[in-house]
């Protein structure tokens, strides 16, 4: 997992290692040899230009150090100083004076760069970007077809919440040093920095968020001797009348949580919807619950008994509207079930300012809230930290869903970047909900989650090379998830 830090934390980081030993000068030069050998390979092309734009301080002075160490192996490279008489610089100016590096003012740029590195803000920003330097940037931003590159952070961004502060600069990729910055995965920071690489200058950190990737979990194989009996029975409850899709999105999270490793999945509807689920569902078992005579699923002992008695995970909510009984069902299976139970959706909504009882439950709960739901829920803003929170005072985990999704158990909190907007289109939670449920299997709750997110993603993100990302839907980007190798 790749360490997600503030600003501030950066910064004690960085102190202790200078502390330690390690030169502010060490660490300005591996930082500019990491950018230089990331973008070696498209520099040298023949007849590519590089230009780099450099502001004042360390951020300035990486970009000046990565000019120099371009020239040495050959490429063609400028540097543009936004502020020549900037503090914090001229050594470095001098430096790449010395070896032939053009340096000039940064309004001498003609526009005509085919890569374009940002160095002129780095984390250490605290204002809006005005004058100069919003000049600079407007200009690279509208300047098409060069490949833009951010040294640390796209200037502009805000190191903590992700705020553009004026401007700020429209990065294709972003080299960060030691760890992601926490503004770099939230508000506008996920738009502009582009793909991300985290480079090791020899600064240690930790931290309690992450971000999570294949890496960070061990395969599973089912035992030689398996058979459906034995791989997980998962149950899925939801769907009402009144909604004559929901149904068929439970079936979505059903099919999904068969890619996922479940032996069996059962899908829980109201009986109303026998006729229209019976001849769609090819991989699911059907189970027709009692209703009321609006088409709710209704409080039945029995028929929840039958469901706690198999079910290897539960999941509930989706597609089940204003069930006046939902939350009723909600607490009997928290006081009776003592397996995985994910919450979603409609089951969400139906707990809101009432979820107290959750601290007792005997089930492994997983809460699956998008932030218009943790709002509702909670009457809190959604965000990391509410949801980190929200998990320990309840002993639950949270998976707060949105561009940046957090998987949280209270002690840790594990983002997902993994994804693209495609992602963005009903069903796509639903599916997320079975995924869950049926790794839970062979996976802790919080570890379910974390796969089950960024499986998602990546199989969205594979997707889009076959399908318009627009037109994706949640059944596309399951065949791209490898949930086989999981």
């Amino acid at each position: 997992m790749k360490f997600v830090l503030t600003a501030n934390e950066v910064r004690e980081a960085e102190r202790k290692a200078m502390g330690d030993g390690v030169t502010l000068s060490a660490l300005k030069m591996r930082a500019a040899l990491a950018v230089a050998d990331e973008l070696t390979p498209r520099a040298s092309i023949e007849g590519a230009k590089t230009a780099v734009f450099c502001g004042g301080g360390n951020n300035g002075a990486d970009g000046l150090l990565t000019a120099a160490r371009l020239h040495s192996t050959g490429c063609a490279v400028e540097a543009y100083l936004v502020y020549p008489d900037a503090n914090g610089i001229a050594e470095e100016v001098a430096a790449a004076k010395s070896i032939g590096v053009p340096v000039k003012k940064a309004s001498e740029y003609r526009g005509d760069a085919s890569i374009i590195v940002d160095a002129i803000f780095g984390f250490g920003l605290n204002r809006d970007i005005d004058g100069a330097a919003a000049d600079i940037i407007g200009r690279l931003n509208v300047q098409d077809g060069a490949f833009k590159v951010a040294i640390d952070i796209p200037s502009g961004i805000d190191p903590d919440s992700g705020e553009v502060r004026g401007i700020a600069f429209k990065a294709d990729a972003t080299i960060t040093f030691s760890c992601i910055k926490r503004g770099m995965l939230f508000g506008e920071g996920r738009e502009y920095c582009g793909k991300i690489a985290v480079e090791d200058i020899g600064v240690k950190v930790g931290s309690t968020y992450r971000v999570y990737e294949d890496e960070d979990f061990k395969p599973v194989r089912r035992n030689k001797n398996a058979h459906k009996g034995t791989s997980g029975k998962i149950f899925i409850i939801g769907g009402c009348a009144t909604m004559v899709g929901a149904p068929i999105l439970a079936g979505a999270a059903a099919h999904a949580a068969s890619l996922s490793g479940a032996g069996t999945t059962t899908v829980c509807v109201p009986a109303i919807n026998r006729v229209a689920l019976a001849s769609r569902s090819v991989l699911s078992m059907m189970k027709f619950m009692p209703d009321t005579i609006d088409g709710f699923i209704k409080f039945d002992e029995k028929s929840l008994d039958e469901i706690i008695s198999t079910a290897d995970a539960i999941v509930i909510g989706m597609g089940m509207g204003e069930a006046p009984d939902l939350k009723k069902i909600i607490r009997y299976l928290c006081e009776h079930y003592d397996k995985t139970l994910v919450i979603d959706a409609d089951g969400i909504n139906a707990i809101k300012r009432d979820y107290e009882f959750l601290k007792t439950s005997k089930a492994k709960v997983v809460l699956t809230p998008h932030v218009g739901e943790f709002k509702r829920l909670t009457g809190e803003v959604a965000t990391e930290e509410n949801a980190k929170k929200l998990a320990k005072d309840l002993g639950v985990v949270v998976v707060l869903k949105s561009a940046t999704t957090a998987v949280t158990d209270g002690k840790e909190v594990r983002l997902n970047i993994a994804g693209t907007p495609a992602l963005a289109k009903g069903g796509s939670g639903d599916v997320l909900g079975g995924c869950i449920a049926a790794l839970s299997r062979s996976f802790s709750p919080i570890d379910a989650a974390s796969v089950a997110c960024y499986r998602n993603g990546l199989g969205a993100e594979r997707a889009v090379s076959s399908y318009a990302e627009m037109m994706l839907t949640p059944k596309e980007f399951l065949k791209f998830a490898d949930y086989e190798e999981v």
